[in-house]
């Protein structure tokens, strides 16, 4: 468990923490470290982990029991539309070649209309990354993404030649809320010119906003050619209540 450096110590904890849960390595219901073993594994006060614990109990991603510990709360199941992937892994598991050239990478302060997509005060910082997603040499996707680096303060320092951008969000700043929107749009002559494709020909959009227990992470879009790409998802009814 290691800490990234970035902000008040109980927060990189808390990210750490956080990490655990998300990635799957703890368990609903597991009990995690005590107190006092992080104080060690951190050294760090027995107050800033105590912060970063009552945090995390009161976001709901842990529950704490008087005299019993500290263990991971359940989370309840969820059936998405849409699993959140890397798109590099679908087109290698096809036997494919992936690459990717970046068009914009850049930090900037938000604007009122960002700042109101996030949900975040105006002049905060975020990165704003747009990438062209190829599949044996052949344009499959445009990628614009806003980062809050609040969120994932890291995000910016990379230079994405040995991982994609969704990767290593996917890897370094866990998710425990999405929302996607799906629509079909006419290519404009930027996104007809990047895909390859014809002006007005149609692309299939898809909007994804990411939170972590209500802390925004990223907004972004991604463009795909219309008459060579589907999005789809496997999913199960919801398991009927028990009251």
């Amino acid at each position: 468990m290691t800490l990234d450096g970035n902000g008040p110590l109980y927060a990189q904890i808390k990210r750490v923490l956080a990490r655990q849960v998300i990635s799957g390595h703890w368990i609903a219901g597991q009990q995690i470290p005590t107190e006092m073993e992080l104080v060690t594994v951190f050294q760090a006060s027995r107050m800033t982990v105590n912060r970063a614990l009552r945090e995390l109990v009161a976001e709901g991603v842990l529950t704490r029991t008087r005299g019993a510990g500290t263990y991971v709360a359940d989370r309840k199941a969820q059936s998405p539309l849409l699993e959140i992937r890397a798109i590099e892994r679908d087109i290698r598991a096809r036997g494919h070649r992936h690459d990717c050239e970046i068009i914009t990478f850049e930090t900037i302060e938000a604007d009122a209309g960002l700042a109101t997509q996030f949900g975040l005060t105006p002049g905060e910082m975020l990165s704003h990354f747009i990438c062209l997603h190829r599949e044996d040499g052949q344009p499959v996707q445009i990628e614009d993404r806003w980062v809050n680096l609040a969120a994932a303060p890291a995000f910016a320092r990379q230079d994405f030649r040995d991982i994609t951008a969704a990767a290593w969000l996917l890897e370094n700043a866990p998710y425990s809320d999405a929302q996607h929107l799906i629509e079909a749009v006419a290519a404009d002559n930027i996104t007809a010119k990047r895909l390859d494709i014809a002006y007005g020909a149609p692309c299939l959009v898809l909007h994804r906003r990411t939170w972590f227990h209500g802390t925004p992470i990223t907004v972004a879009k991604f463009i795909h050619p219309g008459e060579s790409y589907q999005l789809g998802g496997h999913f199960a009814p919801n398991q009927p209540s028990d009251g």
